[in-house]
């Protein structure tokens, strides 16, 4: 190197990287393929006898599982119908007003000590329907020893005669039991329906005592119905009604609805009655082609 000259920098040499995606040749040589585990085998008969053992052993845990409980649900089922603890010590009845519960107790066929479960509710309730004032009827338990009784009960609302009996008729106009005994008897008589009536067309029976029931009741809310009280609605083919009232028998001619109207003509008719005098027998309220006119026979 003479003077002067400038010392030049050495070549730079160039050095291949290894690559990114792999093994370069000359490093080691790449993985080869991963070999697959081993699996292990077994015979086939013993994989078959051990599925077919567990099922086994499963169906006989399900055996005595329900044999267990079934054990268990018998003896509380036995302790339950022959324990003294449940035996029945009182009856508390609801809806009752012409039977005692006592007596409606014994018409259910039910008796204080019976053990409370091996009671037949439905058949006790059953018993209840069979008598013609119960409409309705539940019985249920309340442990440990009560039985409850509940019924509804159907009201007398009048008298009908059929075939010369009389039958206590509801307030819907059903006639449901022969007069006996303690029943009330101090209700008016509707008549003109006959048992006939009933077996060929009941519901349209039904519906003419159910009206007159309610001209008995629109008559029982004026002032006059207590003056002169109810004694005998008769029901004609035609729909017309004739009522008789007070001790001595006024016949009032009601004729065809509408009836309030007439009733009322009838109590101005009565009112005019002085204290003492004798009533009339026969008001005449049916005429229709002058409703206005009435028309007043004395005895």
């Amino acid at each position: 190197m003479t003077r002067g000259q400038k010392k030049r920098p050495p070549r730079a040499s160039v050095v291949e990287a290894p690559s990114e995606y792999g093994f370069v040749a000359s490093d080691s040589p790449p993985p080869g393929p991963v070999a697959p585990k081993a699996q292990a085998t077994e015979p086939a008969g013993k994989s078959l006898w051990a599925v077919l053992w567990a099922g086994v052993r499963l169906s006989l845990g399900i055996v005595a599982v329900v044999s267990l409980s079934f054990a268990i649900a018998w003896g509380a089922h036995r302790y339950a119908v022959t324990s003294p603890r449940f035996s029945v010590r009182e009856f508390k009845v609801t809806g009752n007003r012409h039977h005692g519960g006592a007596e409606l107790a014994k018409i259910a066929g039910l008796e204080k000590g019976q053990n409370l479960f091996s009671i037949d509710t439905t058949g006790a309730e059953l018993r209840l329907l069979e008598n013609p004032w119960v409409s309705q009827a539940k019985v249920g338990r309340e442990l440990p020893g009560i039985i409850r009784i509940d019924v509804t009960e159907r009201e007398a609302a009048g008298v009908t005669t059929l075939d010369g009996v009389l039958y206590l008729v509801t307030a819907e106009g059903e006639p449901f039991k022969p007069v006996e005994g303690k029943d009330p008897t101090d209700l008016p008589v509707i008549t003109g329906i006959t048992p006939r009536d009933l077996a060929i067309d009941r519901a349209r029976a039904v519906d003419r005592y159910a009206q007159a029931l309610e001209v008995l009741r629109e008559y029982a809310a004026l002032p006059l119905g207590r003056l002169y009280e109810a004694e005998e609605l008769h029901l004609e083919p035609d729909g017309s009604v004739v009522l008789t009232v007070g001790k001595k028998g006024t016949t009032l001619h009601l004729g065809k609805g509408p009836f309030r109207q007439k009733l009322l003509m009838a109590a101005r008719v009565l009112a005019k009655v002085q204290a003492g005098a004798e009533p009339p027998g026969i008001v005449f309220l049916d005429n229709e082609a002058h409703p206005e006119r009435v028309v007043v026979r004395m005895r």
